[in-house]
């Protein structure tokens, strides 16, 4: 039987405080540092640090200093795999604290293939989640699966990034179905309270705005009905080439998401046409605008 190390239990017995009194744990790393003896306990205190100091407190230059003492301790070797990985986490510490050129220094010391940029883009964008920063987690998870692409199969990292991924997916959909039905019910909400207006044009925008809406939530069929109250809308009213590109640019998302990308072609063909006849200079700017972002929207639809 092998009995845990003098900081193995401290380690558990903070890791179990910081559950209830966050705080308390961490002005105990001071503690840590003093009873780590090796590599892989160092290993264990930034990995513990950081979630418990940078993501879940936000003491981010209490953190960074802390690192930076782990970086110093008489049983890191320098150039080691461990010190790597804390120069990567100090890294993304300073990526959390909004201080590039740092994390980019930082990042100088702790990534020298790869394989590593990977492990650092995969710890950024847990610990920005952790953080709330969904945006920039985004772009860290995009920077992720270019780099996974050109790993070796064999590599070790691939599995932290499946399991960190599958962690995120995890925490994230019950959130997206949340946001899914309040999108859904703020659109239901704004155009009943709209199509009360006097004003047909109104209606005519609020029918495109809600098909918008049925396509963020993946709803294409749900969209298509709204392009048709437009098109009754616009034969009741004689409408002008401005609305009719309107319901011709929804329809035409509404069929690439379906994937009925003839009919999608069609109806692209037929915004070209009503941009084309848009006289109103405002107007037409505006749609021509709609269309190159049209366009592109259908060839990432053909070539996912």
């Amino acid at each position: 039987m092998v009995l845990p190390t003098p900081f193995e239990r401290l380690l558990r017995e903070c890791a179990q405080l910081a559950q209830n009194d966050p705080q308390g744990a961490f002005a105990r790393l001071d503690e840590l540092y003093g009873k780590s003896l090796s590599e892989q306990e160092l290993m264990q205190l930034s990995t513990f640090s950081v979630q418990l100091g940078a993501g879940s407190l936000g003491r981010m230059a209490e953190t960074i200093a802390f690192l930076r003492r782990l970086l110093a301790h008489p049983a890191l070797q320098e150039g080691s795999q461990v010190a790597r990985s804390l120069w990567r986490a100090l890294a993304v510490v300073h990526t959390l604290a909004d201080q590039p050129a740092e994390a980019r220094e930082a990042a100088s010391h702790g990534v020298t293939n790869p394989s590593e940029e990977c492990r650092l883009a995969i710890g950024s964008a847990q610990m920005l989640m952790t953080r709330g920063r969904v945006g920039d987690a985004v772009v860290r998870l995009r920077q992720v699966t270019l780099l996974c692409r050109d790993l070796d199969p064999q590599d070790e990292v691939l599995a932290q990034v499946a399991g960190t991924t599958a962690h995120l997916m995890r925490q994230t959909e019950p959130q997206a179905r949340l946001a899914q039905e309040l999108l859904l019910a703020t659109a239901s909400a704004h155009s009943a309270a709209l199509n009360r207006h006097p004003d047909w044009h109104v209606h005519h925008r609020t029918w495109f705005q809600h098909g918008l809406v049925y396509l963020l939530a993946a709803k294409p069929t749900q969209a298509l009905s709204c392009v048709q109250a437009m098109m009754e809308l616009e034969d009741l009213h004689d409408a002008g080439a401005f609305e009719r590109f309107h319901t011709a640019s929804l329809a035409c998302r509404a069929q690439a998401i379906r994937g009925q990308f003839k009919i999608a072609g069609g109806a692209l063909e037929a915004c070209q046409d009503f941009v084309r006849r848009v006289a109103d200079p405002e107007q037409a700017a505006s749609a021509q605008q709609s269309l190159r972002e049209l366009e592109a929207f259908v060839d990432a639809a053909r070539h996912p």
